[in-house]
């Protein structure tokens, strides 16, 4: 995530109601950056101005603020994250790039990920 200024401001502009995100538990670090990886991979794929666009970008900031969250409750350092989660984006990539199972599985495993993700209202 190249941006940090942009991301900070589409994080004040594109959050969950602070009493949704409030009545959920902090997912493992395990989880929320696999989930930032798929978010990640699957923003990719579509412009990024379009509509779609800036929907999978809210879906991707909302786990990659969980995974920001989880690694500093539990200690790890910025650089930590960010090297899981580029990691994460790598791997999604490769998986969505294939066929059969792995994309498939993947693609689950994207769709569960976005289920998570409650209600986000984006301030017009």
């Amino acid at each position: 995530m190249k941006n940090i200024p942009l991301l900070l401001l589409a994080a004040l502009i594109a959050t969950p109601s602070f009493a949704e995100a409030k009545k959920r538990p902090l997912p493992t670090y395990a989880h929320a950056v696999r989930c930032a990886g798929l978010t990640g991979a699957w923003m990719r794929e579509v412009p990024e101005a379009s509509e779609e666009g800036l929907k999978r970008f809210d879906r991707a900031l909302f786990w990659g603020l969980a995974a920001s969250e989880v690694a500093r409750r539990n200690k790890l350092t910025a650089a930590r994250m960010e090297a899981d989660t580029q990691g994460s984006v790598a791997r999604a990539q490769s998986e969505f790039g294939g066929a059969g199972p792995v994309a498939e599985a993947a693609r689950r495993e994207l769709g569960a990920c976005v289920a998570e993700v409650p209600p986000i209202r984006r301030k017009r």
